[in-house]
C-alpha cells in the first residue's frame, strides 16, 4: 500500500511538471498568423476606436438641425430691511432653433461624414500594410529555415569528407595542408550555420513582437521553402492591372473623401460673416410660492455674426404674463470686441489644406500607375531571377555530384570538393532568396493592384 502511495506521488509530480515546465508550443500557417496579428494589433484597435469616435461626430453634427430644448427653474430671494421680503420661483421650457446660417451645418456634417469614410479607409489600409509585414516576415522565417537545413547538409557532406581526409592521412596518402584546407572550409559552413541559427532566432522573436505574442511561446510555423511551396507565373497585362488599381484601391477613395472634407472646412471657415438667425420661445409659470401658478409664455429672435474679428448679436423678445394682459417687449445688442481674431488665421490653414488636398486628388492617378508598373516589373524580374537560379543551382548539384565521385576514384583532391561545396552553397542561398523574392513581389503587385492578398493564386503553401 505504502508503494502505491508513493507510485501516486510521482506520477503527479512528473504530469505537473509536465503542464507547468513546458513552454506554449504554437504551431502556425500564414492565414492563421495574419489572423492572430490582426486580432491583437494596438493600431487597427485604434483606428477602429477613432471610427466609433467619428460617428458620434456624424451624430453630434446631425443634432445641430433640430431645435435645443431647455427645462429651466429659476429661484430668487430678496431680504430687505425694514420692508416686507421678496420671494419668487420660475419654471419655463426654453426652445431654440436655427433658421439660417449660411450653410455652415451643411459643411460641418459633410466635414464629418468625410472624416469617418477617412478612418473607414484608412482601417483598410492598415490591415494591408500588418498582413504584408506578416507575410514579408513569415517568408523570411521559412527561408533562414531552408538555409539551416542546407547548412546542416553540408556540414554532414564535409565532416564525412574530413574524417576521410584525416584517416588518408594516418596512412600517408595525403598531406596535411589539404587536411587543414578541407578543416578551415568545414569552420567556414560550421560559422554559417551558426550565424544563420542566430538570425532565424531573431526572426522568430520578432515575428512574436509583430503578433503580440508571449516571450515564452515557442513558434513553429508550416512550410518549406524548399519542397512544400507552389508557385506559378501568369503573364499580367499592364493596362487591366492599372484599371483594376484606380477602381479597387483603397487611396484613391480616401484621396476624394480628403478633399471633400478639406474642401469643406475652407467653405465653412470662408462663411464666417455670414449671419446665423434663430427663432425661439418659451412656455412656463412663475409665481412667490412651489408650485408657480401665474402662466407666462414668450417668442424671440437671434442674430450674430462676425465683423473685424469681433462678434456682434442682437435679440429681440415679446413676453406675455397674466393671460395676456402684462406683455413687454425688449431688445438688445452686443459686440464682442475682437474675440474671433482666429478666422483669418482659419481661412489660410483650411485653404492650404484644401489645396493640399486638390493636388493629392489629382496626382493619385499617376501614383498608382507608376506603382502598379514598378511592382509587374518587379514580379517579372523576379521570376526570371527565380528559373535562373534553378538552372543554375542545377549545375552545381551535378558539379558537386562529380567532384564527389572524383574524389572517390582519386581523380581530384579533397580540396577541390570543399571549394566546391562553398560555391554550391553560395548557389544554394541566391536560389532561396530568389524564391523569396518572388513571393514578396507577388504580395506586392496583389496590393498595388488593389487586390487582397493571395487573389492572383501563384503561392501555395502546403
Amino acid at each position: 500500500m505504502k508503494f502505491i502511495k508513493i507510485k501516486i506521488v510521482i506520477i503527479i509530480l512528473i504530469l505537473s511538471s509536465s503542464i507547468f515546465g513546458e513552454e506554449d508550443v504554437l504551431i502556425l500557417d500564414i492565414i492563421n498568423s495574419e489572423k492572430i496579428g490582426i486580432e491583437s494589433s494596438p493600431e487597427i484597435r485604434l483606428i477602429s476606436s477613432q471610427q466609433e469616435i467619428k460617428k458620434l461626430l456624424v451624430n453630434e453634427n446631425w443634432r445641430n438641425y433640430f431645435p435645443t430644448a431647455t427645462v429651466r427653474w429659476d429661484r430668487n430671494q430678496n431680504v430687505i430691511q425694514n420692508s416686507s421680503d421678496s420671494r419668487n420661483q420660475r419654471l419655463t421650457l426654453n426652445v431654440d432653433q436655427v433658421i439660417y446660417d449660411g450653410g455652415r451645418r451643411d459643411l460641418s456634417l459633410k466635414a464629418a461624414i468625410s472624416d469617418l469614410h477617412l478612418a473607414k479607409y484608412d482601417l483598410r489600409i492598415q490591415l494591408n500594410k500588418l498582413r504584408y509585414k506578416i507575410r514579408s516576415l513569415f517568408y523570411s522565417i521559412l527561408g533562414k529555415k531552408a538555409q539551416i537545413y542546407v547548412l546542416e547538409k553540408s556540414i554532414k557532406r564535409q565532416s564525412e569528407q574530413l574524417y576521410f581526409g584525416k584517416y588518408e592521412l594516418h596512412l600517408g596518402e595525403s598531406a596535411k595542408v589539404q587536411v587543414l584546407e578541407v578543416e578551415n572550409r568545414l569552420n567556414e559552413i560550421k560559422l554559417q550555420h551558426k550565424n544563420a541559427q542566430i538570425e532565424h532566432s531573431n526572426l522568430h522573436e520578432e515575428f512574436k513582437i509583430l503578433l503580440r505574442l508571449k516571450s515564452a511561446t515557442r513558434l513553429v510555423l508550416k512550410g518549406n521553402i524548399l519542397n512544400s511551396v507552389a508557385l506559378k507565373y501568369v503573364n499580367l497585362p499592364e493596362n487591366d492591372l492599372i484599371e483594376h488599381a484606380l477602381k479597387f484601391r483603397v487611396e484613391v477613395d480616401r484621396t476624394k473623401a480628403a478633399e471633400i472634407q478639406a474642401e469643406s472646412q475652407y467653405q465653412y471657415a470662408k462663411t464666417y460673416y455670414i449671419p446665423t438667425f434663430s427663432i425661439g420661445g418659451f412656455y412656463g409659470y412663475r409665481g412667490d410660492e412651489y408650485p408657480p401658478r401665474e402662466k407666462e409664455w414668450g417668442v424671440n429672435f437671434k442674430m450674430s455674426m462676425v465683423l473685424g474679428g469681433s462678434t456682434i448679436g442682437d435679440s429681440s423678445n415679446y413676453l406675455s404674463r397674466s393671460d395676456n394682459n402684462d406683455r413687454s417687449l425688449t431688445s438688445s445688442t452686443y459686440v464682442n470686441l475682437f474675440d474671433q481674431l482666429k478666422y483669418k488665421r482659419e481661412i489660410i490653414s483650411s485653404g492650404v489644406a484644401a489645396y493640399q488636398a486638390r493636388l493629392n486628388r489629382k496626382q493619385i492617378n499617376d501614383i498608382i500607375s507608376t506603382e502598379v508598373k514598378k511592382s509587374l516589373a518587379s514580379y517579372k524580374f523576379a521570376w526570371a531571377a527565380m528559373e535562373q537560379s534553378n538552372e543554375n543551382m542545377k549545375l552545381f548539384e551535378k558539379r558537386l555530384e562529380i567532384k564527389t565521385t572524383q574524389v572517390k576514384l582519386g581523380e581530384a583532391r579533397r580540396t577541390e570538393l570543399a571549394e566546391t561545396e562553398i560555391r554550391y552553397l553560395e548557389a544554394k542561398n541566391a536560389q532561396i532568396m530568389a524564391i523569396l523574392k518572388y513571393m514578396t513581389s507577388v504580395a506586392e503587385l496583389e496590393i498595388a493592384t488593389g487586390m487582397s492578398l493571395d487573389d492572383l493564386g501563384l503561392i501555395k503553401i502546403n
